[in-house]
């Protein structure tokens, strides 16, 4: 394996990154310095020499750790086995945001054929729980982003948790390859509907012994309906599926949009947890998906615990909003308050800084950090692991109190000395988000 560090210099590179992904620069934050360490072998090659079983990782310079960790897998019909090229334009965003990004290579078509491809990702996904305290990854905060047949990937590895025919026995095993989140554009799920689906202008001959479909399951789609429901996200689809994001264009020439309704109708009979983005006039490209000029037009339909609301233009297809939905799908926190109260005397005080929940997902395991304006330093803390470097000081949950449902709140104490005006902080983080401060 390389390791190499990246500094903002690389600002260009990543622009151009983020645009051969479909990615708008005007989305992209400004770059921050991080560690990048390429072509870690999580399996060994097959066939020799190539890049299948290789992912890079991306982790961030500054936020809390254990850090979430994003994967990312670029579609390309199943043709290519470097489905890890495009991740560094998906670290340039969630890295500044404390997420580890990991892209993920997996073999193509033309040297496995299914399930190959659901066993390479999920060893990859083992080998990056496996090894999650070496990078300092939050093994119970793994997500998974991908286009096209990345987003197929992405929907395979999110709904088909526990499935043993899909596990294979690649690289690390006795590891859960389960993910806790996932973010699809544009995915196939049920091959066999697909040329039905084709929009009136034309498409893809999905049926052809040809065609991408085909090639992935290694026989024409139609002879062998056993095997391409296999290979159908729809079939994995139950009331216990991790919450799952998709988006899909309704101009899509290549991947009909009828999947993703398809999908969802399933998930939503299942009684799952799902969000489905249909943005009008798009077609099979991220920066359609995502233009700004669709904002407001969408159809939203989200599904969850059996109910379900259907809205127009309330999520716009943005990095920030799918950040949003990963942090809540990671039980990470979406909006918090936070409350800070002292009482002072001969150069020491007591505080107490306690945490609202004020989003809509529970926040399952909390880390609060904050920076001191002045020379306060902590002596003793109560109902949670409080250390201090600096100025700088992170508080941890002390298990009893992890848990901080939608409306509630968690409380914290600690007891510091201090001279001068001993001012209040200006700013709480909760698991890397900035808190609202209220009196």
């Amino acid at each position: 394996m390389h390791v190499r560090i990246r500094t903002a210099t690389i600002v260009g590179m990543a622009l151009a990154v983020l645009a051969a992904v479909g990615v708008p620069a005007a989305f992209a934050p400004p770059a921050q310095a991080a560690q990048v360490i390429t072509d870690i072998a999580y399996a060994p090659a097959q066939p020799a020499g190539s890049r299948g079983h290789l992912l890079d990782l991306y982790l961030p310079s500054t936020g809390i750790t254990p850090r979430p960790l994003l994967i990312w897998h670029t579609g390309s019909a199943w043709t290519s086995d470097d489905g890890k090229a495009g991740a560094e334009a998906i670290a340039e965003i969630f890295n500044p945001l404390g997420f580890a990004v990991a892209g993920v290579s997996v073999r193509s078509s033309s040297q496995a054929v299914f399930p190959a491809q659901v066993h390479d990702i999920k060893a990859a996904i083992r080998w990056l729980r496996a090894n999650a305290a070496t990078y300092q990854l939050d093994p119970n905060r793994f997500a998974m982003m991908g286009d096209s047949s990345g987003g197929w990937l992405t929907e395979m590895a999110t709904l088909s948790g526990g499935v043993a025919s899909l596990e294979g026995t690649l690289g690390t095993t006795g590891v859960s390859s389960a993910v806790q989140a996932g973010l699809a554009f544009y995915s196939p799920t049920d091959f066999l509907q697909m040329n039905a689906q084709n929009l009136p202008t034309g498409g893809l001959d999905h049926d052809s012994p040809a065609s991408p479909e085909s090639l992935l399951v290694g026989c024409p789609i139609q002879t062998c309906p056993a095997k391409v429901a296999q290979a159908n996200p729809m079939t994995y689809v139950d009331a216990d599926d991790p919450p799952l994001l998709f988006l899909h264009g309704q101009a899509d020439f290549l991947v009909p949009h009828g999947q993703s309704v398809l999908l969802y109708n399933r998930i939503k009979a299942q009684c799952g947890d799902a969000t489905f983005v249909s943005v009008p006039a798009a077609d099979h490209m991220m920066a359609e998906v995502m233009d700004p000029a669709q904002y407001g037009r969408q159809t939203v339909r989200t599904t969850t615990d059996c109910g379900e609301t259907v809205r127009t233009g309330t999520f716009d297809p943005t990095w920030a909003n799918f950040a949003t939905f990963l942090r809540g799908g990671l039980k990470l926190g979406t909006s918090c308050e936070v409350t800070y109260a002292t009482g002072t005397w001969n150069g020491a005080f007591n505080g107490s800084v306690t945490i609202r929940n004020t989003g809509t997902t529970p926040v399952s395991g909390w880390t609060v950090t904050w920076t001191w304006s002045g020379n306060q330093q902590i002596t003793n803390a109560w109902n949670a692991t409080v250390t201090q470097t600096g100025a700088q000081v992170t508080a941890r949950d002390a298990g009893h109190n992890s848990y901080i449902g939608p409306g509630s709140s968690q409380s914290l104490g600690f007891s510091a000395t201090a001279t001068g005006t001993n001012e209040i902080p200006a700013q709480f983080k909760l698991n890397n988000l900035v808190c609202t401060r209220v009196p």
